[in-house]
């Protein structure tokens, strides 16, 4: 049954949170199986945080931390919480929105819910006392696995223990190589006292469309009254400002049935934030009994209508009639610990992932199904999410009736608890089982089991039938995993060491995973791992924590450096043991360069790629991880990169070999721009040998591509290809201007002769800070040459640009926001290709922000 755990606001009690008071104890599996047994056991008990796990209270307790973790998996592990309660009230409920995994409830003294299915909450009654004992009894893992149940048809690298398949659980914490090992094991999601009220919502039914231009709101809604005598007279349902009549049923057992739709004409529509405004409205329900109104806030929605292309090879996603390049990252925990990661954390990450033009994250099967409020600020923040079932790699029992009446149970909560959510896209089967099996050779009748051909686009269809889905990821064309057809997980140009190219070469069509690399931390965060003075690469810390698959002798560091020969012609190895800063600043940049280059093919004018999505937004702990911004929330070098290239208004240069350079300029808005491109080629990094120019319109939700040689007029060799001699530049700068104002919308670079520019002693760059009054810096950047891959490091504050490139006499302007109040600027800047570093003094000026 769906379960929506709300009351109506009235004169009803307030919900008792059940998040203080909480302790937990260790135990060797078996040791206690009761309340009667756990006391004779008299364990140690250690305060714990509710939500939470038993890891994060051992971290808190000192007992335990990344270098020193705890086998939770083969122990037993038991909660306790003593509360009071009003015994007046006849019935009340125990709300557990989540218990992980294998969990027995025990409420003073009796065994009031079992549990295997971390993603289902549960709803008990009970009657309570003065002073009552909350216990619940985790059973190990380990144990749990040890139960004979049939083998599956194939075994996967991604987890050890091949049996859980079985387990409603989620993966993080259990897959070696590329996550902590740290289990969610607890009460992860909160507990609470759902108390009496006037009215209890039991089951409420919203499916939200569009017709036409009117937004419509379909809404069904069973409630419970506490009284047999209280009679509902009206209802109505309020969508923004648009009030609408509910029709209203008495049911038996004081329970009433109110139904009806509310049409919201020329309603705003919902974008994902490239695009336009995310629009959303207010929704809630208003009952009128002889006693008053009381009001049920339902959240708020949006109106929006989200098509997938996926005819013959075709992957593609249009959001209101409108195709859109969906850009972004596979989402990561902001908390490894105790999963759910605070509402200010995930604000603060998503921030990040706006700032840098996402407009998709992806929720992999690996993962969980995040809080509300994740949902939430993606809704508020015009984020689309492709959202994989927590399904990943394994041969699940798709035949075992209780295993899948289980996986009902918990698709149809999810969906019913993020009914009302724009953000959500597309619902996809799961993460990499289609491939799995294919790789492994298995005939294709295999490779999808009724779970994902049946059963979870079945209930999609029921309660979501405005988000499409899609079986596996990846999935399409003749084997899941070629990448030309269908969505597909790339890594041609990252672990499979192709040349750049390959990005253009392989055909993408929509990449829902790629381009994973050891991506290089700042400075402060590798102190904060290893300790000031301590060498990465090689400290055993790092390695640990250097992302890696099961079975191949390399990782991804291995990955980063076969790029870094490429791209800049030095020996890893040899840098590494000569200058290992030189090799750290090297490596922050080269694997941003990889990713622009990627997506630069990916969204040029005419590609037939539909999206790409970078596997993991976030670290999951500190450490050279896949994540473009690292565990403690900073940006690393590629997230700067990609920030660039994702704009929603850019211009990127690509090589089109003999044909010279291509400029694109993109357009996601709905207004046409009347742009002007300037082409410039620099010799030295210095002397301006060639420019030229065109006015251009960008259409509305376009692009247009201009050949670099037509805005010259006579051949240059802009590529270097046809090499009749050395060649005359070893920059090209393009610019797209806003032809009525001159503001610059995008630029981009272009390097012929490679990116292993010589290192000068001095570029003429020079930084002027200026304070701003609400603790902000700005700063305005100049080099009188080329100057390469401009960093900032400013501990303490987060850089709005930064790992820029300034052409001849460029300017960029750039703001340094503190990350606490009344943080003190010590920051520098420094240029790949000089020694010079400039310190950044600032000046007492008041500027307008």
């Amino acid at each position: 049954m769906p379960l929506i755990l709300s009351n109506f606001s009235g004169n009803a009690p307030a919900d008792l949170s059940l998040s203080q008071g909480w302790e937990l104890a260790i135990l060797p599996t078996s040791t206690a199986l009761d309340p009667g047994s756990l006391m004779a056991a008299a364990p140690e008990w250690l305060s714990a945080q509710v939500p939470g796990t038993a890891m994060s209270a051992l971290f808190a307790a000192g007992r335990a931390s990344f270098t020193q973790l705890t086998a939770l998996d083969a122990q037993d592990i038991w909660y306790r919480c003593c509360f009071a309660s009003d015994v007046a009230q006849a019935q009340q409920f125990l709300v557990f929105e989540g218990l992980a995994t294998h969990a027995e409830v025990w409420l003073n003294g009796k065994c009031i819910l079992e549990s295997s299915n971390m993603f289902v909450a549960h709803r008990v009654a009970v009657s309570l006392q003065a002073h009552n004992e909350l216990l619940i009894r985790f059973a190990s893992m380990q144990q749990a696995l040890k139960a004979r149940r049939p083998r599956p048809r194939w075994r996967t690298r991604l987890v050890e223990q091949q049996q859980l398949r079985w387990m409603r659980s989620s993966l993080l914490g259990r897959i070696p190589g590329w996550t902590p090992a740290t289990p969610a094991i607890g009460p992860w999601r909160p507990i609470r006292l759902q108390a009496t009220a006037q009215f209890t919502c039991e089951q409420l039914d919203a499916q939200v469309s569009l017709d036409g231009e009117t937004g419509l709101v379909a809404l069904s809604m069973r409630l419970c009254a506490a009284a047999a005598n209280v009679q509902i007279t009206t209802a109505r349902l309020i969508v923004g400002d648009t009030e609408s009549p509910l029709s209203v049923q008495a049911l038996d057992n004081g329970n009433w049935q109110l139904q009806g739709i509310a049409r919201i004409p020329d309603a705003r529509l919902w974008w994902p934030h490239t695009h336009g405004e995310p629009a959303r409205y207010a929704v809630a329900v208003v009952i009128e009994t002889r006693e008053g109104a009381q009001r049920l806030d339902c959240g708020h929605t949006g109106f929006r209508q989200i098509t997938l292309h996926s005819e013959g090879d075709a992957f593609a996603l249009s959001v209101n009639g409108v195709p859109v390049f969906c850009r972004g990252a596979c989402w990561t925990t902001t908390d490894i610990l105790n999963l759910v990661g605070s509402q200010a954390a995930t604000r603060q990450a998503l921030l990040l992932a706006k700032e840098a033009d996402m407009n998709m994250l992806r929720v992999g099967g690996t993962m969980f199904y995040e809080a509300d409020h994740f949902y939430a600020l993606c809704d508020e923040l015009g984020i689309l999410l492709w959202h994989d079932w927590m399904f990943a790699n394994m041969d699940y029992p798709a035949e075992d009736p209780e295993f899948v009446a289980s996986v009902e149970t918990e698709a149809r909560q999810f969906l019913h608890r993020t009914q009302l959510s724009p953000c959500l896209a597309l619902l996809c089967g799961n993460s990499e089982i289609e491939q799995q099996a294919a790789m492994l050779g298995l005939e294709k009748p295999l490779w999808r089991n009724r779970l994902f051909a049946e059963l979870l686009p079945a209930i999609g269809i029921a309660l979501r039938p405005d988000v499409p889905y899609w079986p596996s990821s990846p999935a399409g064309g003749v084997l899941p995993f070629q990448v030309d057809s269908g969505a597909a997980h790339y890594f041609g140009v990252g672990a499979y060491l192709q040349p750049l190219n390959d990005a253009r070469r392989s055909g993408v069509r929509f990449t829902s995973e790629c381009l994973a690399f050891a991506n290089v931390p700042e400075t402060e965060t590798i102190e904060a791992l290893l300790g000031e003075g301590q060498s990465p690469l090689h400290h055993p810390l790092w390695k640990a924590r250097v992302p890696r698959d099961s079975g191949p002798g390399w990782d991804f560091d291995d990955v980063r450096d076969h790029y870094l020969a490429e791209l800049f012609k030095v020996d890893p190895m040899r840098l590494r043991y000569a200058d290992m800063d030189r090799y750290l600043a090297l490596s922050r940049v080269v694997t941003g360069e990889v990713m622009a280059a990627a997506f630069g093919e990916w969204r040029r004018h005419g590609s037939s790629c539909a999206g790409g999505i970078v596997w993991f937004l976030r670290d999951l702990w500190p450490g050279a991880g896949w994540g473009v911004v690292d565990s403690f929330g900073n940006p690393k070098a590629a997230w700067h990169y990609l920030k660039r290239v994702l704009a929603p208004v850019a211009l990127l240069i690509t090589n089109e070999g003999v044909n010279g350079l291509a400029l694109h300029a993109i357009n996601d808005g709905a207004q046409a721009i009347a742009a002007r491109i300037t082409l410039t080629l620099y010799r030295h990094g210095e002397q301006a040998v060639a420019e030229g120019q065109q006015e251009v319109l960008i259409p509305a939700r376009g692009s247009v591509q201009l050949r670099g040689d037509a805005l010259f007029g006579h051949f240059l060799d802009t590529t270097y290809t046809y090499r009749f001699g050395p060649s005359g530049h070893d920059v090209a700068h393009a610019v797209l201007r806003d032809t009525a104002t001159g503001e610059v919308l995008g630029s981009d670079f272009f390097f012929p002769l490679g990116h292993a520019f010589a290192v000068q002693p001095s570029l003429g760059m020079e930084a002027e800070t200026l304070a701003l009054a609400d603790g902000c810096y700005q700063v305005t950047v100049r080099s009188a040459r080329f100057a390469q891959s401009v960093s900032v490091e400013a501990p303490g504050f987060h850089a709005s640009h930064c790992y820029f490139h300034l052409q001849p006499g460029g300017m960029q302007q750039l703001q340094l926001m503190p990350k606490q109040p009344g943080a003190r600027l010590h920051a520098t800047l420094q240029a790949l290709n000089t020694h010079q570093r400039v310190k950044l003094v600032p000046v007492l000026r008041e500027v307008s922000t």
